[in-house]
């Protein structure tokens, strides 16, 4: 009995949390989550930039930093997500007939214009026949030629009629650089200029409020944004050219944000050098490729062109000529995503010995390449120079005005040339520039093969069907033909005060500088 009595006085203690002696029992802290942080509204964000940002004409310049820009102010029908996905924007939804030859997008009702007229379907037509007329210098009116006719279903649908299947369409309408929508009538036929501080209505976070040209561009925020009001205030665009310069004015608190931050500064903060300032990459920021003329008796043989392949040393490039900010390719679109997955080429690696064997079977006498760059490209010129030239391959460097450099690609002037650009979600759009022979300069890589599976991409819609077209485009043009040598994709720094919250992709998730609006309709300062 005295046994279970002393049981269940021990039960009782323990559920008590006591002790024998009577004190209490130390208790498990739950350890508490860090309190979220709520945004905050409210103040002015300072961006310093890298380009001067010129023309605030919603229509022309939408591209790189004059996009950044723009797309704080005008929106698309669609848009692309965090995933890199396309999805709605303006538009709440939309179809796309049998043939591929119809899209129908329904509007979101009760979006405001920042003069406050509601946008409707009349707004979308005046938009889009605005670009497609050639004497008002848009940038979209090469991209929206195939589009035969554009109308009014009823005030919040519009149809958009195509001459021929194109699933490029949808990812053309999923930036501003084809079809930013503005309010009808914003701009008289044939203007490029806009009076000083007036400006186009557009439907984004941030209006213009004041532009002067080497000056700053300011924009407010939209209190009737559909989307909800962005958090901040004001939007200061502030053009810094100089690279030191404009880093120290990040470190110095005259702006809170920064593009194109050097490598080496980029370098210092992340090895914890300078303090207060937090880095985003964009990892494929532009990419840079090896291009041949196709007109050079010596580079139509395909054992020269592998000779000069077998000596570029990838890894080298991006240690002498990116301090390391860089990623070797062996493609013109994101390695690990689903086209570079799809592709699965062999990698590209050094083999001076192979480069030598492949220059004697070439019939290769010693014969100068010449090879064209910008005066800001010599450094990456002659990094060339010296890996050819380490297997036996003398190679002329022509440095040349940014004007006089244009003319000789274009006239096919040279030999070798190295060209860059900034990758796109579909792979039609980044790469036919390149190789597909009709929007391409003179001497450039020609193949009705390569043609043909460009004109395929553009019309089917069936993802599994794309993807192994361009499995065989990838191997026709890097590996049976070698029409050029894809070298690295530069990294692209911003750098950020610690006082700035909620700007870029959500983590594990790619940044995409096209995505301004989206990013800074979420930003605040702390």
């Amino acid at each position: 009995m005295k046994q279970k009595s002393l049981l269940l006085v021990t039960v009782l203690i323990l559920i008590l949390g006591l002790t024998i002696g009577g004190q209490a029992a130390p208790k498990q802290q739950a350890k508490k989550a860090a309190p979220k942080e709520q945004p905050k509204t409210g103040g002015t964000l300072v961006f310093g930039q890298g380009k001067e940002f010129t023309n605030p004409n919603p229509f022309v310049n939408t591209t790189s930093s004059f996009q950044f820009v723009k797309e704080t102010a005008y929106e698309s029908l669609l848009t692309y997500n965090d995933d890199e996905k396309i999805v709605p924007g303006l538009a709440e939804s939309y179809d796309v007939s049998t043939g591929g030859t119809e899209f129908t997008f329904r509007l979101h009702k009760g979006v405001k214009f920042h003069n406050g007229k509601e946008m409707k379907a009349d707004d979308v037509v005046w938009s889009a026949n605005h670009v497609k007329d050639p004497k008002n210098g848009a940038f979209g009116q090469n991209t929206i030629k195939d589009v035969k006719s554009v109308e009014k279903i009823d005030d919040y649908t519009v149809k958009f009629t195509l001459a021929s299947p194109s699933v490029l369409f949808l990812s053309n309408m999923a930036t501003i650089r084809m079809l930013p929508i503005v309010a009808a009538n914003s701009l008289r036929p044939g203007q490029l200029k806009l009076e000083a501080n007036t400006f186009a209505p557009g439907t984004g976070p941030f209006m213009f409020e004041q532009y002067q040209p080497g000056f700053e561009t300011i924009l407010k925020k939209s209190p009737d944004y559909w989307g909800g009001p962005a958090y901040l205030d004001k939007l200061v665009f502030r053009p810094i050219t100089d690279d030191a310069n404009r880093f120290n004015a990040l470190r110095s608190g005259d702006a809170q944000m920064a593009d194109r931050i050097s490598s080496l500064d980029a370098s210092r903060v992340k090895k914890g050098e300078v303090k207060g300032i937090v880095m985003i990459e964009e990892p494929f920021g532009g990419y840079n490729h090896l291009l041949f003329n196709s007109l050079s008796p010596l580079l139509q043989k395909k054992e020269m062109r592998q000779a000069i392949a077998y000596a570029i040393d990838k890894k080298r490039i991006v240690d002498e000529i990116f301090y390391g900010a860089a990623r070797p390719t062996d493609i013109m679109m994101d390695p690990q995503g689903v086209w570079g997955k799809a592709a699965n080429l062999p990698a590209q690696k050094r083999n001076l010995a192979k480069a030598k064997e492949l220059l004697k079977a070439a019939d290769y006498k010693g014969q100068d390449l010449v090879l064209i760059g910008r005066k800001q490209d010599a450094q990456f010129n002659e990094a060339f120079q010296r890996m050819l030239g380490e297997a036996g391959i003398k190679v002329k460097i022509d440095i040349l005005e940014s004007g006089v450099y244009k003319d000789r690609y274009v006239a096919g002037k040279y030999d070798l040339y190295i060209a860059g650009g900034t990758i796109t979600a579909d792979p039609v759009l980044t790469m036919s520039e390149h190789f597909y022979t009709v929007k391409m300069a003179k001497g450039r890589y020609s193949n009705p093969k390569v043609d043909k599976l460009f004109e395929d991409l553009g019309a089917e819609f069936d993802q599994k069907k794309r993807l192994q077209l361009f499995k065989d485009l990838a191997s026709t043009l890097y590996v049976t033909d070698l029409g050029a040598v894809p070298l690295c994709f530069d990294i692209r720094y911003v750098g950020m005060s610690e006082k700035v919250r909620g700007y870029g992709p959500p983590a594990g998730k790619n940044y995409r500088e096209g995505s301004s609006g989206n990013y800074f309709k979420r930003v605040w300062l702390n």
